[in-house]
C-alpha cells in the first residue's frame, strides 16, 4: 500500500527533519521511490539534502500558513502528488504545523485515502510536557492510519524526565489510543556535523564504500541508521505488514 508518512511534533528543535531523512532513507534502501515535501521551506534542510538524489522527487509546499493560506496549501500538496503518481510521500512538517496539518486533517485523511495512501503520523516530542499535551490535541494524530510518539536523542537534550515517559497518564493514553513508541539513539556530533556537511546525497550513501567519510565514521552512521530504523521507522511503515 502507497504510504504518506509525515513527521510532525507541532514544535521546532525536536527532530522532525532527522525523522523524515530516515524514513526517506529507509524507503530508498528497499528499492522504492519518495517524494519528499518540504513543509519547512525557510529552512529546507531535508529538500537540500534529497535534491538530484537518485529515487527521489523533492518539492517545497509551504506548511506554515493559517487559515484559507493553508487550506491553499493543501491543495497544491495533492495536487503535486497526484499528478505525479507518487507511491511514496514523505512530509517534513515546520514547526506550529497544526495551523495547516491539525486543522485540515479532516481534508488530509480522506483525500490521502481515496488515493490509495495509508496515513503515517511520526510525532517528535521535546521534554516539556506541553509536548505530551499537545499530541492528545492533535486531530491529524486521532485520525490517522498508524502513528508513534518518537523521542530524538540527536536533537533535543537528553534527559530522563521525558514528560512522556515519565508521566504515565500520557504515555499510557497515547498507547491506549492505539499510538506506538520509538527512539532516535543519539549520534556522536562529530558524525552529526558531517553529515550536515554532505547535501545531496542520503544518509545511507555517506555509510557505504564510496562516502568520503572516514571509515569508523561510516561504521558508526551505518549501526546509528540500522538502531533508528528498527526503533521509530519501522514500527511506523511497516505496522503489521
Amino acid at each position: 500500500m502507497k504510504k504518506l508518512i509525515i513527521s510532525h511534533g507541532d514544535k521546532g528543535g525536536v527532530g522532525k527533519s532527522i525523522y523524515a531523512m530516515l524514513a526517506t532513507d529507509y524507503l530508498l534502501d528497499k528499492g522504492l521511490s519518495v517524494a519528499v515535501v518540504e513543509g519547512d521551506v525557510q529552512i529546507g534542510d531535508v529538500a537540500k539534502r534529497y535534491t538530484g538524489v537518485e529515487g527521489v522527487t523533492a518539492f517545497n509546499v509551504d506548511l506554515d500558513k493559517s487559515g484559507r493560506d493553508a487550506e491553499n496549501s493543501i491543495a497544491v500538496l495533492f495536487r503535486h502528488i497526484e499528478k505525479q503518481g507518487c507511491e511514496n510521500v514523505v512530509i517534513n512538517a515546520p514547526a506550529n504545523a497544526k495551523k495547516a496539518l491539525d486543522t485540515n486533517a479532516e481534508l488530509i485523511l480522506p483525500v490521502a485515502q481515496e488515493l490509495g495512501f495509508e496515513v503515517c503520523v511520526a510525532w517528535m516530542i521535546g521534554i516539556e510536557e506541553a509536548s505530551a499535551e499537545m499530541s492528545a490535541r492533535s486531530l491529524i494524530c486521532e485520525m490517522a492510519d498508524r502513528k508513534i510518539a518518537v523521542v530524538n536523542r540527536h536533537e533535543s537534550e537528553y534527559d530522563a524526565d521525558y514528560a512522556w515517559f515519565t508521566d504515565k497518564q500520557y504515555r499510557d493514553a497515547w498507547i491506549k489510543s492505539g499510538g506506538l513508541t520509538g527512539e532516535i539513539p543519539e549520534l556522536a556530533s562529530r558524525v552529526s556535523s558531517k553529515l550536515k556537511d554532505h547535501k545531496g546525497r542520503s544518509l545511507a550513501s555517506l555509510a557505504g564504500p564510496d562516502s568520503p567519510l572516514h571509515i569508523v565514521d561510516r561504521q558508526v552512521i551505518k549501526n546509528w541508521l540500522k538502531s533508528s530504523w528498527l526503533s521509530a521507522v519501522v514500527p511506523l511503515i511497516e505496522g503489521g505488514e
